[in-house]
């Protein structure tokens, strides 16, 4: 029997066993632990620990059976005390492993991402719990099971009187091994709490140095559970930042030169006033707007928007303009420039389905003469001063970018007065709402204009937009909105 056995020989044997796994732990480790991903290197560490403290467990239960005929099945006791201790050993070596792995992965700035099949803390913590529970008990039934085994095996004239000493050495055995149970679980607990010390630490300041403003450090992914997860969000969010700075930078680099396309200001002349403005509902917009002197007495004034807003829009926006450049070189009037913008457009947005409005007009100041075409555009507003009266300019016309053929219809109109002026705009503005959904609408635009007519032309745009604002509170643009202001001296 191998209670039988002297106890400095199974004690030599059990140190002998554990010399043997030691000696080969090094190579076995290096083997399964130490060239597996550095975020299972914990677990393959438990693995290995647990396999190698058992195996020591089978080795002293053959050598004895070898070397003393002990059945295997009377070492069962002793081997269940393997399973238990090594089960905490290899815990404790397998969170010293993760420390190391967490450090590492610190230094490394190791950012693997952890998949969806991740293993909870919340189950790690359950299963050694449970297990740690089954051991317990399971050892406690067996030092009383083989005291009472014991007892049974004794005279009835005995056992009364070893009955009190049997309970005190049961009692002392029991609590024994709940001091060592409890002392392991304790260091368990202490190297965990180590563990998460180190994983909430690192991930709150990679967090505090996103909340400053630095994206330059990313979380370091060293497990594969909730604290990998949460750290794999957090790279991808930083990523998410780092993108959205990147595309911020770019679109306002892109403002900028958006900016730079539109006329920074009006040309000069001894007739009339004239100011103009665009305001986008993004960093660019599709609206357009641009002067061109044809001579000293005769303007044209363009104002385009693109379907759409946002980069889409402000891209077709530069193309519109490079269109209309180039095609008042040859100027010949409106229609032959309307026509050849138009040409340019459809051949390029047809199959994208792009496409812009436009109102154009020419001011023949010599002549007293105004002519515009509306394609698919919002009527320009025409305010007589001594009538207080609007007209707006109206005509048919299609959209540019969507038949090369199209018709494009001219009209005009003569004569103008001192303090008379001409106002076009993008759809943006009267299409604008506030809190309730109300749109800002012609009326008001006419009202604001009317109230501020004896005015610069500066001053009504100006007043305008500061009546627009006010009218939309806290709603910000939902559309580009652009303003020209043509007041005749």
């Amino acid at each position: 029997m191998l209670d039988e056995m002297p106890s400095g020989m199974l004690g030599a044997y059990t140190s002998l066993s554990l010399g043997v796994m030691f000696i080969a732990r090094p190579f076995m480790l290096k083997k399964f632990v130490n060239r597996s991903l550095l975020i299972d290197q914990a677990k393959q560490q438990f693995f290995i620990e647990y396999i190698m403290i058992l195996l020591a467990g089978c080795l002293v239960l053959l050598l004895n059976f070898l070397l003393f005929s002990v059945p295997f099945v009377n070492g069962v006791v002793f081997f269940i005390g393997f399973i238990s201790f090594g089960f905490f050993i290899a815990i404790d070596m397998s969170l010293e492993k993760e420390r190391r792995v967490i450090e590492k992965a610190m230094e490394d700035s190791n950012v693997v991402m952890v998949s969806k099949q991740f293993y909870p803390l919340t189950r790690k913590f359950f299963i050694v719990a449970l297990v740690t529970t089954l051991l317990v008990m399971t050892i406690i039934m067996l030092i009383i099971g083989r005291d009472m085994a014991w007892l049974a095996g004794m005279d009835p004239a005995q056992m009364n009187i070893m009955m009190g000493i049997t309970t005190k050495t049961i009692f002392k055995e029991i609590s024994f091994v709940i001091t060592i149970l409890l002392a392991l679980v304790i260091n368990i607990l202490y190297s965990y709490s180590k563990n998460l010390k180190l994983l909430f630490q690192t991930e709150t300041n990679v967090l505090e140095s996103v909340t400053n403003g630095d994206l330059s450090t990313l979380v370091p992914v060293a497990t594969n559970d909730e604290f990998g997860v949460i750290a794999t969000n957090t790279n991808k969010m930083i990523h998410g930042l780092r993108d959205r700075i990147r595309i911020l930078t770019r679109l306002n680099i892109a403002k900028e030169v958006q900016k730079n396309l539109l006329p920074n200001n009006a040309p000069n002349y001894p007739q009339m006033d004239i100011s103009g403005r665009s305001l986008y509902c993004e960093e660019v917009g599709g609206d357009y707007f641009d002067y061109f002197k044809f001579s000293e007495n005769k303007i044209g004034i363009a104002l385009t928007d693109s379907a759409g807003h946002g980069v889409g829009a402000g891209l077709h926006m530069t193309t519109i303009r490079a269109f209309f450049r180039y095609g008042v070189e040859d100027y010949k009037g409106p229609s032959s420039l309307i026509h050849s913008v138009n040409k340019q457009v459809t051949r390029d947005s047809y199959e994208s389905g792009r496409f812009t409005t436009v109102f154009f007009v020419e001011i023949d100041l010599e002549n007293r003469l105004i002519k515009w075409i509306r394609a698919g555009h919002e009527p320009a507003v025409f305010f007589n001063h001594g009538t207080g009266k609007f007209h707006r300019l109206l005509g048919d016309g299609m959209a540019l970018g969507v038949d090369v053929n199209m018709q494009i219809n001219e009209y005009e109109v003569h004569g103008w007065e001192k303090g008379d002026f001409l106002m076009i705009f993008s759809d943006g503005l009267k299409e604008s709402r506030n809190p309730q959904g109300q749109m800002f609408g012609e009326k008001r635009i006419t009202d604001s204009i009317a109230e501020n007519a004896d005015q610069p032309a500066e001053t009504i745009k100006k007043k305008l937009i500061q009546d627009l604002d006010d009218f939309r509170k806290t709603i910000p643009i939902e559309d580009d909105i652009t303003i020209v202001v043509v007041k005749f001296l």
